[in-house]
Order: structure tokens, then sequence, then C-alpha cells
């Protein structure tokens, strides 16, 4: 019942704020010269401000960097994002007991299902001559990796004679042609059904990359057709965040020392991105440039194709008397806090914002350092107020 009494309370206090109201008093904790509004201080008894959450907490000078803001948008990163075609019209069959579903974890060289194709004997045959084809590129790629590795390990066993950079070129040289082995054997693989039964092939369906199911179209007993994406594979551990910034801001961005990405979903929250990629073509039609960003995203909170706020490290850091964005609240396009003047007592200040990192914002007039701020319910006290 206790509860109950003070949630009424609440809401006899919301409705009643404006005949609380009361100026003309004097708290001791005046604001900077000539604030441009300072509206007229009200009450709040503390049990009020105990079930409405309020919080404060005194302004002070921070070190804040001028930052960029820029639209965004979140993107997977291009090698961590694939989707997998049949190769043939045909009918989609399970590769085991069942075809994995959507949000299972799924490896690299998984089969994922098989589509079976029926053949004529002249498309059989040619058929099983591909896959002799494929079978020796496979081997000849095998032949070209043993020959890399030996000359890498030929390379590092001279460390300290050879330059560092012809040790890198030959591992770099492995890395290619073990990408490279891997495209035959899975050329290879999937021509391999070929050869099993009479006028019927199997074409097995592999997850290219680790990662996580996000969409499965096919059923057993469907007949697709290449055209169609039959599974899409992401892994979200690592994002991009794509952003467009004006041409003239190209320096300033090239010069960034990262961002802080921000999305209304997290209002809290501001997830530190790098740079990543600065394009190199204008578009005409909005004279701006592509910037990609890069985004270590473990916990999977930004998804691809969210909408986020860009916030590019692009000046230098100074000094300011700063208060926290949820601090603020907007009317009208003017800017205004509560100062906690007494301890029931507040009043709505308006101030003059300067630079904005992250949930941080500079007050440059309005607002002395010390002074104590809502940091949290100022929108409850706005909207109590009815813009008051």
């Amino acid at each position: 019942m206790t509860r109950w009494r003070g949630v009424v309370g609440v809401a006899v206090w919301l409705v009643a704020s404006g005949a609380l109201a009361h100026g003309g008093e004097d708290h001791g904790g005046g604001a900077s010269a000539a604030p441009a509004d300072t509206g007229p201080s009200f009450s709040v008894p503390k049990e009020t401000q105990f079930l409405l959450e309020i919080r404060t907490e005194r302004a002070r000078v921070r070190q804040l960097e001028a930052r960029l803001v820029a639209p965004g948008k979140v993107v997977p990163r291009t090698d961590r994002y694939a989707q997998v075609s049949s190769p043939v019209s045909g009918v989609v069959a399970a590769s085991g007991a069942a075809m994995p579903l959507v949000g299972q974890r799924v490896k690299k060289g998984q089969v994922l299902a098989t589509v079976q194709q029926s053949l004529s004997a002249s498309e059989a045959t040619g058929l099983s001559t591909e896959f002799l084809q494929a079978q020796a590129e496979a081997t000849r790629a095998q032949a070209t990796l043993e020959q890399a590795r030996r000359d890498l390990a030929r390379l590092e066993s001279l460390q300290g004679v050879v330059a560092e950079k012809d040790v890198q070129q030959a591992a770099l040289v492995v890395r290619t042609a073990e990408e490279e082995l891997y495209r035959a054997r899975a050329a290879r693989d999937v021509l391999s059904g070929a050869r099993q039964g009479q006028g019927t092939a199997r074409f097995p369906l592999t997850a290219p990359i680790d990662g996580v199911l996000v969409e499965a179209r096919a059923t057993v007993g469907e007949q697709v057709d290449p055209s169609r994406p039959l599974f899409t594979v992401l892994d979200a551990a690592i994002v991009w965040v794509e952003a467009r910034v004006f041409e003239n801001d190209v320096a300033r961005v090239e010069a960034a020392t990262g961002a802080l990405v921000h999305s209304e979903a997290y209002a809290d929250q501001h997830f530190p991105a790098r740079l990543y990629h600065v394009g190199q073509v204008v578009e005409e039609g909005t004279r701006s440039v592509r910037v990609l960003f890069e985004l270590d995203n473990k916990e999977g909170r930004l998804r691809p194709g969210m909408f986020v706020e860009v916030a590019i490290g692009a000046g230098g850091r100074e000094q300011v008397l700063a208060v926290p964005e949820a601090a603020v609240v907007r009317e009208e396009g003017r800017a205004f806090v509560f100062v906690h003047t007494g301890p029931e007592d507040f009043e709505r200040r308006e101030v003059v914002l300067g630079v904005r990192d992250g949930e941080w914002s500079a007050v440059r007039r309005g607002l002395k350092e010390g002074e104590r701020v809502v940091v949290r319910g100022a929108s409850t006290l706005q909207a109590a107020r009815g813009g008051r």
C-alpha cells in the first residue's frame, strides 16, 4: 500500500507542479553571466524525487574533443557475410538428419543442404569431365601450396640474413595459395556429385565462412535455381559503420582519431570505432564521400542495417565545463538544464552548448562550475512543467 500511495503522490505532483512554482528566491547557486533564460524555481518533495529517480551531479570542467557528427549505417564486413545459392536447378535435400535452422552457428565448409539434379546422359558425361578438370586443378593448387611453404620455411631459417619484407612476402604467398587450394577443393567437391548414381547429381551447399545462419530459405523437396540465395551466414563480431561526410570535411576525417557510434536502441551507450577507409570518390548528387569505421561488436548489439549517429574525432581537445547529454532537454531549438538549487528546489536554466563528445556536451553559457544539475529525470521534470 505504501508503494501505491507513493505512485499516486507522484501523479498528483505531476498534475499540480505548476501551482508549486515560485520565483524571486536566491538559493545561492546562481548562473554565470546573463543566462538567456532563468525560469522560475519550483519545488519537488524529497519522497517524490526518490520515486521519480531524480539524480544530480555537480557540473565540472572536462577534456572534450570537438567531433564532426554524421549519419551512418551499420553494415557487415564483406569477408564476414556470405550468401549461398545452388549452382544448378534441382530439388533440395537435407544433408543429414535435418537442415540447420536460423540462429544456429555454422562452421566454414559445413554442409547446409544438398541439391539433386536429374541429368541426361550427355549432361552427366559433361559434368564428369568438369569434375576431372577440377580434380586436376586441386592437385596443382596443393603442389603450389607445398612449394610456397618450403620457400617460407627456408627464408625463416635465414632471418637476420634476408630482408624482413622478403619473409612477409613469402608468408603472403602461402596464405594466397591456401585460399586458392580451398577454392579448388570446394569446386571439386561440388562436382563430385556428378559421379553419384545414374542420371542424378548431388551438389552440396556449404558454408563459406564461420558464423550464424541469419537466413535459411530452403525447404526439403523444394525446386530451386541459381537465381535465389538459399542461406545467409553472418559473423557480426566485427562490423563496419558506413558514414557520409561532405567533401569539404574529408581532410578533417583523414586526420581523425576514431569515432563514437550511437544508436537510439542503446541511448546511454557510445561504441568506440576506428577509422578503416576513406572513400576515393565524391558522390555527384550529395557531394559526399563514403567513410568506413570498424567496430568490435562481440556482444552483437549493433546489427547490420541499423541507422546510427557517428561522432568523428576530427578536432583538438579542450578543457570546458560539461554536463552529460542526458541532462539537456531541448525545446524549439533551445537547450535547458535543471539546476538543483535547494534540497527540494529546482530551476530550469537555459544554456548555450558547445562541442559534443559522446555522452558529454560543453556548456558555453548559463551554468557555473560546481552547480548541481539533474542528470537523470530531466525529461520528467520538463514534462511536469509543461514547457513553462
